[in-house]
């Protein structure tokens, strides 16, 4: 798993596993592109996958660019518990980018691979994955805050320990408490972080069987940041034209944690939490069906100048069509009119005094810097 820089893209190719049965494991390749322009055209994915003493595995893939800086793809297939080394290519209009990487082979102890999750639950309507009953919602560029969540299946005849740290570099800065399992097993657990200071850290398990005699490590880097879910990066309303334009260029995750960091820190944290609580209401008041309510009129404006100082509501009628005025006497004594000519339920900016609003043009598609909008370890 590495990040190889092709112009301006960077590619990441993340492998997971699941037990099939004692011979065969679902194999799921998950691909995730940025840049920092949208990404045109067809891309083509090929794919080669080659164990010890059998025939090379290839497939080619083309698929559909969303015309997006950030894509994320996925590739599954079944292979056995052999050792098999993993290459893949994907070729767009502009740029090539490569990727390696060589999975471990098993014995009669097996496990699927380390998922970190940012929920695992019995309901989640966000969940990628859903395995022995749990939804999964999982990260492959994970940065949490105030709990870790990882899940783990083992497949195993006799019993067996678990055991986990969290290391910084080489310095084990947490011990998780070791537990026996008398046989396979789904394992999961949410890990308190809180302790931790902002940085990069790994999630390093031992699965040991002493009756076999065989162990198993597995392990997964994340971040510790408060700056790592889509509401910290969504800096759309409030950054200057130059803060976009260096936030668009830090491709890397850990460039843009490092400018999310450098902006929110000049803004001071009561600015930060007081910015997050009003996009939290605006994603829960302003919602529709086709838009979280950040990208609503009424979700922007909020976001931007906090509660009005008074509302007027006007009722539907036969006459009439619906609207909502919204005032504020502080900041510029703006006013703001809403209405629902169709019907759908958005009310949208249809008049105001304010000369930012007026000069504002929402843009199509989703007018989000975020960096990832299934992230979401809450608060």
């Amino acid at each position: 798993m590495f990040w190889i820089l092709i112009t301006n893209v960077y590619g990441r190719m993340d492998v997971l596993w699941f037990p099939l049965s004692d011979n065969v494991r679902n194999v799921i390749l998950v691909y995730t592109l940025r840049s920092d322009r949208k990404i045109k055209g067809d891309i083509r994915l090929n794919v080669s996958i080659k164990s010890p003493n059998k025939k090379e595995f290839l497939d080619s893939v083309k698929n559909k660019s969303p015309n997006s800086n950030y894509i994320v793809m996925f590739y599954e297939g079944a292979i056995g518990w052999d050792e098999a080394n993993i290459k893949s290519r994907i070729k767009g209009k502009s740029f090539e980018v490569g990727f390696e990487k060589s999975i471990s082979g098993y014995k009669t102890l097996k496990t699927s691979s380390l998922i970190l999750a940012y929920n695992i639950s019995k309901d989640d309507s966000m969940a990628l994955f859903k395995r022995n009953g749990l939804f999964i919602r999982p990260c492959f560029e994970c940065v949490f805050y105030d709990r870790l969540g990882y899940y783990l299946e083992v497949v195993s005849d006799s019993s067996y320990t678990i055991i986990g740290v969290i290391k910084r570099g080489d310095e084990i800065v947490l011990r998780l408490p070791p537990k026996v399992y008398k046989t396979s097993s789904t394992i999961y657990s949410f890990v308190p972080l809180s302790d931790l200071k902002e940085g990069k850290y790994t999630l390093l398990i031992n699965i040991i069987s002493p009756s076999s005699g065989e162990s198993i490590s597995l392990e997964r880097d994340f971040y510790v940041s408060p700056f790592g879910d889509d509401i910290a990066s969504f800096i759309d309303y409030i950054a200057t034209p130059d803060e976009k334009k260096e936030f668009q260029k830090a491709i890397t995750l850990e460039a843009r944690l490092n400018f999310l960091k450098r902006f929110w820190q000049k803004r001071g944290m009561k600015f930060y939490l007081e910015f997050r609580n009003r996009v939290i209401h605006a994603d829960t008041a302003f919602a529709t069906p086709t838009l979280k309510g950040r990208y609503t009129d009424m979700g922007r404006i909020y976001i931007k100048k906090g509660k009005p100082d008074e509302i007027d509501r006007v009722d539907v009628s036969l006459q009439d069509k619906p609207y909502i005025r919204w005032v504020y006497y502080t900041g510029g004594g703006y006013n703001y009119i809403f209405g629902d000519p169709v019907g759908t339920g958005e009310y949208v900016l249809i008049k105001t005094n304010d000369p930012e609003e007026i000069k504002y043009i929402r843009p199509s598609g989703v007018p989000s810097l975020d960096i990832n909008p299934e992230t979401h370890w809450g608060w």
